[in-house]
C-alpha cells in the first residue's frame, strides 16, 4: 500500500505534507497550471517562486494543517529562506504525490529474526 504523505522538518519541528487530490485541484486552479506541468517545472528548475511556496502550503493543508497555520509557517520559515531549501521541500512533496511513499508493513516492522 502506498501513501502520498511525507513528514519533513520545517522551521521548528516535523510536519506532515500531503498533496491530496483536493489540494492538487486547488493548486492547479490557483496557479493556472496542471500538476504534470507544475511537477516538470519545479523539478527542472524552471519554476516561479510562488509555485514552490504554494506547493508547500497546499501540502501542509492536505496533511491537516489549518489554512491559518500553514500561512503562518510559510511566513515565518519560508519567506526569506534559501531557494534551495524551499525547492528541495517542494520537490519532495511533488515526488510523494507522483510516486507515492511506502507505508510500513506491519509484518516487516518486527526486526527480530529467527535463526
Amino acid at each position: 500500500m502506498t501513501s502520498t504523505k511525507i513528514k519533513r522538518f520545517l522551521g521548528d519541528g516535523e510536519y506532515e505534507f500531503n498533496l491530496s487530490s483536493a489540494q492538487i485541484v486547488r493548486l492547479e486552479k490557483l496557479l493556472n497550471i496542471g500538476i504534470g506541468e507544475l511537477s516538470q517545472r519545479v523539478v527542472s528548475g524552471r519554476f516561479h517562486h510562488v509555485e514552490l511556496i504554494e506547493t508547500v502550503r497546499h501540502g501542509l493543508i492536505g496533511a491537516g494543517t489549518s489554512h491559518e497555520q500553514a500561512a503562518n509557517l510559510i511566513a515565518v520559515y519560508l519567506d526569506g529562506a534559501s531557494l534551495r531549501s524551499v525547492h528541495t521541500l517542494a520537490v519532495e512533496i511533488l515526488a510523494a504525490a507522483w510516486d507515492g511513499t511506502p507505508e510500513p508493513d506491519e509484518d516487516t516492522t518486527n526486526t527480530n529474526t529467527q535463526e
